[in-house]
Order: C-alpha cells, then sequence, then structure tokens
C-alpha cells in the first residue's frame, strides 16, 4: 500500500513537470508567420530575383487595391537594386539599362477561375522627343527597361523600405488603368549580360509614383 502511495505521488509530480515544461515552451515559443491575405500577396510587394538566366518563370498571384493618394493609376512591373547612397544604387540601375535585361513579363486577371491578359506597354524616349509608350506583345518580351520611380510611401508604410535606404528602380513593363482584384504576374530573366549576376536585385511591383 505504502509503495503504491509512492507510485501515485511520483506519477503527479511527472504529470506536473510535464505541464510546466510545456507551459515554459510555449511562452518562449517563435512567434508564427502572419497569416497571408486571403486574396493573394498585397501590392506593393517585393521577392529576390537573381539577374541570372532562369529556366522557368517566377510566378506571384497578388492583390491590387485602389491607388494611394501618393499613387498613379500606372502599375509598375520591375526591379530594384540597392547601393550604399545614392550615387551607387543610381549607376547600378544605369548598369542594367545598358547592358540590357532581356525578360518576358506577362500579367493576368483572375476572374472566376478564367485567366484574362492584361495589355502591357514600355516606355520609349530618344534625345530631343518626347517619352511615349509602345505595346508590349502578348508574349510579353521586352529587351530592357527604364529608370523610373515608385510611390515610396505604400513602400515604407507595408515595412519594404526603411528610411534612409538607396533605391533605383527600373522598370520592364507598365500596366495602366487596372481595377482592383486578383492577378497573376510572370517573370522570367532570359540571357542576361554575365556581368549583372553580382548585383542585388528584388523584383518591385508597386504603383508608379503620382506626379507633382
Amino acid at each position: 500500500m505504502f509503495r503504491q502511495g509512492r507510485w501515485l505521488v511520483c506519477l503527479a509530480l511527472v504529470l506536473s513537470g510535464s505541464l510546466l515544461s510545456g507551459c515554459q515552451a510555449s511562452s518562449e515559443a517563435v512567434p508564427g508567420p502572419r497569416v497571408p491575405v486571403e486574396n493573394g500577396t498585397p501590392v506593393p510587394f517585393v521577392r529576390p530575383l537573381p539577374l541570372v538566366a532562369m529556366t522557368t518563370p517566377l510566378v506571384v498571384e497578388f492583390t491590387l487595391p485602389p491607388p494611394g493618394k501618393n499613387s498613379s493609376p500606372t502599375l509598375f512591373l520591375g526591379i530594384r537594386v540597392s547601393g550604399e547612397d545614392g550615387l551607387k544604387s543610381l549607376n547600378a540601375g544605369r548598369e542594367v539599362r545598358n547592358l540590357g535585361l532581356p525578360t518576358e513579363v506577362t500579367l493576368e486577371r483572375l476572374e472566376a477561375r478564367q485567366r484574362i491578359p492584361v495589355p502591357l506597354v514600355r516606355v520609349e524616349s530618344a534625345a530631343g522627343t518626347p517619352a511615349r509608350t509602345e505595346p508590349i506583345g502578348p508574349a510579353g518580351r521586352v529587351a530592357g527597361g527604364w529608370l523610373d520611380d515608385v510611390d515610396h510611401r505604400s513602400l515604407q508604410s507595408a515595412g519594404l523600405e526603411a528610411p534612409g535606404s538607396h533605391y533605383t528602380q527600373l522598370a520592364l513593363a507598365w500596366a495602366q488603368e487596372l481595377q482592383p482584384g486578383r492577378y497573376r504576374l510572370s517573370i522570367q530573366i532570359l540571357e542576361p549580360d554575365d556581368r549583372l549576376a553580382p548585383t542585388q536585385a528584388e523584383l518591385l511591383v508597386a504603383y508608379v509614383n503620382k506626379s507633382k
């Protein structure tokens, strides 16, 4: 009887110790990842994008909200590069532009299990003539991009751009006058110059900055 009583006491101690250690582990647990937005990644967003040839495209489904007060209704599809200061980031962006970045970029609107192609345009400019937009073909093939600006306040609000950071944006395509909703972006870098491989770049999707 005495042995049985000792056994019950030991069992109670073991169980209480297990519960205490379980509570301690829970209190020290690292918080889990944020729950994703129900309709997909919200704009603006960034993704790592090494400037090397890709065997398969990077595909991102995202949710497009209406443009903010500092945004134009044009959606920027392109990359951003960073530098230790503004001049270094600008030089990195110019290098990508000058060397070219052969890429396929396509955008589709997602509606009731349908994929509706969205027309994209690029900006063409030449010395002494006004800049103009030209349509990008259905295959989405672009040879390079142009230096552009985006709504930085929306990036800062989303935690994607820290104060004091230095970025240069290179647009590969624009999507104009989009309706809010769900979209699917596909981007594939084809045969970039090998000198671009060390460049730290990210895919960037954001609204273009509103002209003042």
